[in-house]
């Protein structure tokens, strides 16, 4: 079979607009690993080294081949320091492969490699310790021998479950004193002269993603790494690398440093996969925490019944069973602005976009998935996914050499361990932009570059999409 060579036209090809940091992309796909390892070998064997490559490898990579992949990007005697994880599969919309090609299982690799636009700019690779809370079941019962272990459940969500105010994620004084939520390697960095960031997380992200907050003049961008127990090599719930290292939790990432005024930062593109408004935007009167308990003084899980009626033309219980059961299986989402949105809506200008849980008509709370506060005062508009939606190719407007992280379901596949499971030989096709994916969930910085910001978030609703444009 004719194998595809992606020579020096990969990641030396230079892009249609010029940009103020210049990142040199490639996302490569194949039916064979072998054939795709062959293929990053020879193109990076012929390139001038980078100082700091990002990769995002998928997880169905076999296990003997990942490190073979590392070498590859970073060869021994090299400058360059690769920064990246294993993540999930591609869907299929976003392959660039021949049609003939996809029905079979595809192995990937996307490939970042930072080329300084002009003197005063550099890429500085990072890695952060920082670990918050485990990950707590919102609106679940706390086990009594976890609360009193603040390792374990953070200060604020305990001080709410004892009634005081809300403060998930917060930590005690004597904590914070503690670990000092600082990312060593940026430290004495000027927190304006840092332009761009492209991260890699595990879970249990909060101190992290505090951290970053400092860095207003930011453009932040990244995604959770995909669940990795069968995957890995170790059983590592994720798989982050830093060099020779590698770690299954806290984070790893790249800051591109520009004090010059000329630069004016990267513009980061958001969408959220073609959810649409159903009814309304209505003022949050009541809420404790992620519950909403009245909207425009009435009943918030009535509204919500309301809107869905209204979407399916009339109750649930004059729909056929077929019909009844999509509506029971269809989810909503809430979007969450700190005024009153303006039509057409923005989803971009949320503060939250999340996945509503539960409602009760009987009582009028509505919970949603998230550790922020709804707070009194902001505004919610109701959010479906409609039906008429098809599966867009998540590459179809991204550009060359701008980095996409996409939010997809988890694809359930296989691990392998050896590259003889696999074809030796297959076609290598490549797309000129990087395009990684986890069913964990993107990053999304929060409020507008420059101006004041709250740390960024993640979101994990599929089809989500964060942009370094």
């Amino acid at each position: 079979m004719l194998r595809i060579r992606l020579r020096r036209t990969i990641l030396l090809s230079a892009p249609a607009v010029q940009r103020r940091s210049l990142w040199q992309c490639a996302t490569l796909s194949s039916p064979s690993p072998t054939a795709l390892l062959e293929n990053v070998q020879e193109t990076v064997a012929e390139d001038a080294a980078a100082a700091v490559t990002v990769f995002a490898l998928s997880k169905n990579v076999p296990q003997q081949l990942v490190s073979a992949f590392r070498r590859a990007l970073a060869p021994s005697g090299s400058n360059t320091t690769a920064i990246g994880c294993l993540s999930e599969i591609l869907p299929a919309a976003a392959s660039s492969t021949s049609p003939l090609l996809k029905d079979q299982e595809l192995f990937s690799i996307a490939l970042a490699r930072h080329r300084p636009t002009r003197d005063t700019e550099r890429a500085i690779p990072f890695r952060s310790a920082l670990v918050g809370r485990p990950n707590i079941a919102l609106g679940r019962e706390i086990k009594p021998e976890l609360q009193a272990d603040h390792d374990q459940v953070d200060s604020g969500l305990e001080a709410f479950l004892k009634g005081g105010a809300w403060g998930f994620g917060e930590q005690t004084q004597a904590e914070v004193s503690t670990q000092h939520p600082e990312i060593a390697e940026l430290k004495n960095e000027n927190p304006s002269a840092i332009r761009e960031l492209v991260v890699f997380t595990a879970d249990r992200t909060q101190p992290f993603l505090a951290a970053l907050s400092r860095f207003s003049e930011a453009s932040t961008v990244g995604m959770v790494g995909t669940s990795t127990p069968f995957h890995s090599a170790d059983g590592s719930a994720f798989t982050l690398f830093y060099g020779d290292e590698t770690t299954a939790s806290g984070a790893v990432g790249v800051a591109v440093v520009d004090a010059s005024p000329e630069h004016h930062g990267t513009p980061v593109a958001l969408g959220y996969g073609g959810l649409a408004p159903i009814g309304a935007s209505y003022e949050v009167t009541s809420a404790q925490g992620n519950i909403v308990l009245s909207l425009s003084g009435q009943n918030a899980a009535r509204l919500l019944l309301n809107a869905v009626n209204d979407l399916f033309g009339t109750s649930a219980a004059n729909l056929p069973a077929a019909q009844r059961t999509h509506e029971k299986e269809k989810e909503f989402y809430a979007a969450v602005f700190d005024s009153e949105p303006k039509c057409p809506l923005d989803l971009c200008k949320a503060r939250i976009v999340a996945r509503i849980m539960a409602g009760d008509p009987s009582r009028g709370a509505m919970s949603v998935e998230t550790g922020e506060e709804v707070k009194k005062g902001s505004h919610i508009v109701f959010l479906h996914r409609p039906d008429s939606v098809s599966t867009p190719n998540p590459l179809r407007d991204v550009t060359d050499n701008q980095l996409a992280f996409l939010a997809v379901p988890a694809s359930n596949s296989a691990p392998h361990f050896s590259a003889t499971e696999c074809p030796g030989t297959g076609d290598v096709s490549t797309s000129q932009r990087f395009l990684a994916a986890s069913e964990n969930g993107v990053v999304i910085e929060s409020g507008e570059v420059g101006t004041a910001r709250p740390p960024p978030r993640i979101c994990a609703i599929e089809g989500t999409r964060t942009t370094l444009q």
